[in-house]
């Protein structure tokens, strides 16, 4: 991802309606997993932690005696991932461990977690096949994988340049590659309901007439796009997000922005 997007990242995460909203969806999708475990203290794995805004999270669905460890391959993101952890030390809380480390080559022996997260993480990521095999070696027999990546390669557009994605996916193919990577899919939905056709809208008649970013040299990037909404939207869309967060784990729903999801690893 380019380095400046870690900066707006971190300036956005803890209050723009996309990352509170997802955190949201997330969180009742790591109740679902530890619901099926029949397991409350959970050791977690946040494969691509970026700059840490869902560590806290994190740390409450692990609760007081689970542990989290956050991994990211960028030494960047995670001295902004640090700063959310200084601030939300505490004794009672599970502890939370940073550390960089590639996503195919995860420093941690077979069997390790109980859960294994990644965030939007899965589609920069070239060998995504690779990854999720990696994901499934270190967690524990039955251990719960929850995602979410970008969904509908068609609307692809320079958004996923700027934050460096390889591909969108479709949701029959993600089905199809956690089943081959050794995973009994549970739960999987789209998510961010409201947004095709918002986004469809944006991209086709607003996006081009845009002030342009520098682009970055690698890529052709202009930036990611994150529009500024004035507080009562934003809000408006976080309460959306959260009821469409419990309802996710009632029944899947059929279109969206986005696909979340839980599998767990086949013995």
């Amino acid at each position: 991802m380019n380095p400046e997007e870690y900066g707006r990242m971190h300036e956005l995460e803890t209050h723009y309606w996309w990352f509170v909203g997802r955190r949201m969806i997330i969180a009742n999708l790591l109740s679902e997993a530890a619901s099926h475990r029949k397991q409350s203290d959970l050791k977690i794995l946040d494969i691509g932690c970026g700059t840490g805004a869902n560590l806290p999270m994190l740390r409450s669905a692990a609760t007081a005696k689970g542990r989290v460890v956050g991994v990211d391959f960028s030494e960047l993101a995670l001295d902004f991932a640090g700063s959310h952890l200084d601030a939300e030390n505490a004794n009672d809380q599970a502890p939370v461990v940073l550390s960089q480390a590639d996503a195919l080559h995860l420093p941690f022996a077979d069997g390790s977690f109980d859960v294994v997260t990644m965030l939007d993480v899965l589609e920069h990521l070239e060998d995504d096949a690779g990854a999720l095999c990696e994901v499934r070696r270190v967690l524990r027999p039955g251990g719960a994988y929850v995602w979410s990546v970008p969904a509908y390669q068609h609307l692809w557009s320079a958004h996923d340049e700027a934050l460096h994605h390889f591909r969108r996916y479709e949701r029959r193919d993600l089905s199809r590659l956690l089943r081959h990577s050794g995973f009994a899919v549970h739960r999987l939905s789209f998510a961010m309901s409201l947004m095709p056709p918002i986004a469809w809208l944006w991209r086709r008649f607003i996006l081009p007439f845009q002030a342009k970013r520098p682009r970055d040299a690698k890529r052709h990037s202009q930036g990611a796009v994150l529009p500024q909404l004035p507080p009562p939207f934003n809000a408006a869309l976080i309460r959306y997000l959260e009821l469409e967060g419990r309802l996710i784990t009632r029944r899947p729903l059929q279109f969206g922005t986005s696909l979340v999801g839980v599998a767990f690893k086949k013995d």
